[in-house]
């Protein structure tokens, strides 16, 4: 098959580009702007443009990558099927994580992202040819922007300060199980929503525990510190695709410890 990873320069992009090869299929991973993605068939596209961390201080490229360059694609690019890359983000304050669900923005910084990755979600549904993934939280060896990460690396240094409750919990998945859910999802999925998720809201409390099987360390909550939490994200969808037993972070977290320590 021929696949066409938009955003194939970042972390999630760049995984999917070589696991596709490494399988046997063509791959067509074009830079940044280049003119040619509207000119040859683009068989079909993974949409792996997006802001992370950075959204909040740049609310017009969001706009751009999450709705703007995405509409164009639509409709000027020769492709087969799409598969765009949203996230469970936008479950925040909603009463489920089940992907036909009402769920709830507010028009502010935080609300920005989710309205976007929402309006890029309507515009692929309406061709008829494209698979939703919600991305759950991913950690992994390269994710250094992760909740995760950051607090593995505090540990490390022997102080934790945290800016939210011990008791704040949500999904968390593996890098791995993300790409191979993504790629099942690109090659054999039908059109609809799909979370891609563990299925389990793990919280900061349990992280932190993982981490104290490993190494000795201090951990303190600011006194302005909130709970965050989410709804538990239903996996059903996905799990009928590929049949899906994603690896617990915690043993993850506890594993890559000790291989460091070593």
């Amino acid at each position: 098959m021929l696949f066409t990873i938009l955003g194939s320069g970042g972390f999630i992009g760049t995984r999917l580009e070589r696991h596709f090869r490494e399988n046997g299929h063509e791959v067509y991973a074009p830079g940044k702007g280049a003119a040619a993605i509207f000119d040859r068939d683009l068989g079909r596209v993974v949409y792996a443009v997006g802001l992370t961390a950075d959204f909040r201080h740049r609310p017009y490229d969001t706009v751009e990558a999450h709705v703007c360059l995405l509409s164009r694609i639509l409709r000027e690019a020769h492709f087969s099927t799409i598969t765009y890359l949203s996230s469970t983000r936008v479950y925040q304050g909603a009463k489920t994580g089940n992907e036909n669900c009402a769920l709830r923005v507010f028009p502010d910084a935080d609300g920005l992202y989710n309205l976007t990755k929402l309006t890029g979600e309507a515009l692929c549904l309406q061709t008829g040819r494209a698979q939703v993934a919600r991305l759950s939280n991913i950690v992994g060896e390269g994710a250094s922007e992760s909740f995760v990460s950051q607090l593995m690396a505090a540990a490390v240094t022997g102080r934790v300060q945290l800016r939210s409750a011990l008791s704040s919990a949500k999904d968390y998945l593996l890098i791995d199980d993300a790409i191979n859910a993504l790629a099942a999802l690109a090659t054999h999925g039908e059109t609809g929503i799909y979370n891609i998720a563990s299925g389990q809201n793990i919280s900061t409390a349990e992280i932190l525990e993982a981490l104290s099987t490993r190494l000795k360390f201090e951990a303190s909550v600011a006194e302005s510190g909130t709970e965050f939490s989410f709804p538990l994200i239903d996996v059903a969808r996905i799990s009928k695709l590929l049949g899906w037993q994603p690896q617990c972070v915690t043993t993850w977290i506890k594993e890559t410890m000790l291989l460091k320590q070593q």
